[in-house]
């Protein structure tokens, strides 16, 4: 099935491509929906890196109004590019999925979630464990300082999320928003993500990172 897949550049985004070319369906875009301004949750100067890094090209649609802007530019892919799913990296937020089914019901396109109902850690174990390398780069507070900003997600950090997570209630994997993650490696990726200077800024109640300088080039051999 050719499918455009809904790109955070997360940890939940690379993972749901994985499985979703695992399941033989064809990506042929990953597509970004700018709503807020400015966008600190997920670098977008990275996105372009992880499109080159994926051999898949990346649309990025700034919007006004989601509901109305999302579905037409969907139906835009579905006439031009023949595009019959959605994919998405969802794993458990009941109206994120209602909104979906309706909006594929509408499109007539079909809804895949790879994500779905899958157990939070089950999720992080899998990303770490399959080398996928992710860093935080957008936390909340008072749930994370400033230190958490550019960790990498990796064994004791799984950890420490479900210390913060038993403490304050938040979801581990961030599914409510209480953090968020850029993917700068996969075994999926032809290239790797370098990221070679940043800023921590500040935008109550978030921290985030402002990327001052990133590039991509070829894994070594």
């Amino acid at each position: 099935m050719r499918v455009v897949l809904l790109w955070s550049g997360g940890k939940e985004s690379c993972l749901a491509y994985h499985r979703a070319k695992a399941q033989n369906h064809n990506v042929v875009y990953i597509l970004t929906f700018v709503l807020s301004r400015p966008y600190i949750y997920h670098p977008l100067s990275l996105m372009p890196l992880q499109s080159k890094a994926l051999g898949i090209p990346h649309l990025r649609v700034e919007v006004e109004e989601l509901d109305r802007d999302m579905s037409k530019a969907i139906s835009r892919l579905k006439k031009k590019e023949g595009i019959e799913g959605i994919v998405t990296g969802d794993i458990f937020v009941p109206d994120h999925k209602r909104w979906y089914e309706d909006m594929c019901e509408r499109l007539g396109m079909d809804l895949i979630m790879p994500l779905w109902g899958l157990d939070r850690y089950q999720i992080l174990n899998e990303a770490v464990s399959g080398g996928f390398k992710a860093v935080f780069t957008c936390v909340r507070q008072p749930f994370f300082d400033e230190e958490w900003l550019g960790r990498e997600l990796d064994g004791t950090c799984i950890e420490d999320l479900k210390a913060l997570s038993e403490k304050y209630r938040i979801d581990p994997c961030g599914e409510e928003g209480e953090y968020h993650t850029m993917v700068i490696d996969a075994p999926i990726f032809k290239e790797v993500i370098e990221i070679h200077k940043f800023s921590k800024e500040r935008k109550d109640p978030f921290l985030f990172m402002k990327i001052k300088k990133s590039l991509s080039k070829p894994k070594a051999l």
